[in-house]
């Protein structure tokens, strides 16, 4: 077993929250072997915040709806153009000069 602590049992519905060494590698709480408890410690529950509120409100989650959202799939359309562009020769230089290889 190795030297780094224990923490809470994952064994079913155990109630163990912290994993204390026999000899027999068992926990002294519940019982189960070192290999069901946690290396890490649970996150923060509502039972166990980092400020306590007396107000009701502040436990009780505030649910919203959302409105449907509307999926449309977009198909590009294009028109088809028959007409053929006239290249203007003129624009281009004729001379064409070929780099020695």
């Amino acid at each position: 077993m190795s030297n780094k602590s224990k923490f809470h049992c994952e064994f079913r519905d155990c109630n163990c929250i912290k994993f204390i060494h026999r000899k027999d590698k068992l926990c002294y709480i519940c019982r189960h072997s070192y290999i069901w408890h946690s290396k890490t410690p649970k996150p923060p529950t509502d039972e166990y915040l980092s400020f306590c509120s007396s107000r009701k409100m502040a436990h009780t989650p505030i649910y919203t709806s959302i409105s449907p959202i509307q999926i449309a799939i977009f198909v590009p359309e294009a028109e088809i153009s028959y007409e053929v562009e006239t290249i203007d020769e003129s624009r281009y230089c004729s001379d064409v000069i070929l780099l020695p290889i």
